[in-house]
């Protein structure tokens, strides 16, 4: 016999709906990445909560509420599981670089238009950053990674602001703070959120915290691990483009090497990602997408 959920489960169903179309809206449009974070939680509790609603309005089965709540959860798992084994098999087999190469950008789309990424770059120019790049990477037709690069009037760091296309009409932005220190170490602080999964060089300090969605907050993040670790920074001694696209060919080696990329002679036959590659970045996409951890792994720690 059917046993409907009451009414005010319904409007907590409908809540949370709202709640799930909202809060993505506007952590990206304010850059707090913590509300995608409570987005996702949200959308799980509301596939769990219509499960037991379907559950208990059809009769089709009679197991108390919070049983239906626990199974749709579980099922919940197993569909984001399967979706997001599908999306990086894709991935792996998909003429989309895994370590694009940048080249100049002389086409004049640098800046998305719009006054949250303006407020950016006003803030740059304010605290003495001017920019020494603009880059552009092709993913596929007509479709590109852009970054703009700019250095600190003292020319110990470098703020990478990377703009990752979202849709036709607009692009999420990511930033990227460097340092060099006499003694050849890299310090990067980032929040970029796209799963990565590989491996760093041992001399690179990295650290991602993808929560953390203003620029103001990382660089004094980088700030503060640069005087904690005594890294004494040094000049930059390269521009940013061939820096950068060796950056790239570094880790695309380094994780050649640590089993996580097929080499490139069998890419064709076996896909981009091995096995243990797949698996850390599906790990990862977890941990992003439900905690806003990311795994930052020197290759000295594998």
């Amino acid at each position: 016999m059917p046993v409907p959920l009451p009414d005010s489960a319904y409007y907590l169903l409908a809540a949370l709906a709202l709640l799930s179309i909202g809060l993505p809206a506007a952590g990206n449009r304010f850059f707090f990445p913590p509300a995608l974070v409570l987005a996702k939680w949200i959308r799980w509790a509301l596939f769990a909560g219509l499960f037991a609603a379907l559950m208990g309005s059809t009769g089709w089965s009679t197991r108390p509420v919070s049983t239906h709540l626990i199974v749709g959860a579980g099922l919940w798992f197993l569909l984001e599981t399967g979706y997001n084994w599908l999306v990086i098999g894709a991935l792996s087999r998909s003429p989309l670089p895994l370590f694009p190469e940048f080249r100049e950008n002389r086409d004049g789309d640098e800046w998305p238009a719009d006054q949250p990424h303006l407020r950016i770059k006003d803030w740059l120019r304010d605290n003495g950053y001017s920019r020494i790049a603009a880059l552009k990477a092709e993913l596929f037709q007509d479709n590109y990674l852009r970054a703009s690069v700019y250095q600190s009037s003292d020319a110990r760091t470098r703020i990478q602001v990377l703009f990752i296309p979202k849709n036709r009409n607009g692009a999420s932005a990511f930033f990227s703070i460097n340092s060099i220190s006499t003694d050849g170490r890299r310090l990067i602080t980032d929040n970029h959120s796209l799963p990565f999964g590989g491996y760093y060089p041992e001399n690179w300090l990295h650290l991602r915290k993808p929560l953390v969605g203003s620029p103001v907050r990382l660089l004094r993040l980088h700030n503060k691990r640069a005087a904690d670790a005594s890294f004494e920074l040094a000049d930059f001694d390269s521009g940013a483009l061939p820096e950068l696209n060796g950056q790239q060919r570094l880790l695309e080696n380094l994780n050649i090497e640590n089993g996580i990329i097929v080499p490139l002679p069998r890419q064709e036959e076996e896909g981009k990602l091995t096995g243990e590659g797949r698996y850390r970045i599906w790990l990862e996409m977890w941990l992003l997408a439900y905690f806003g951890k990311a795994r930052s792994e020197r290759a000295s720690e594998a």
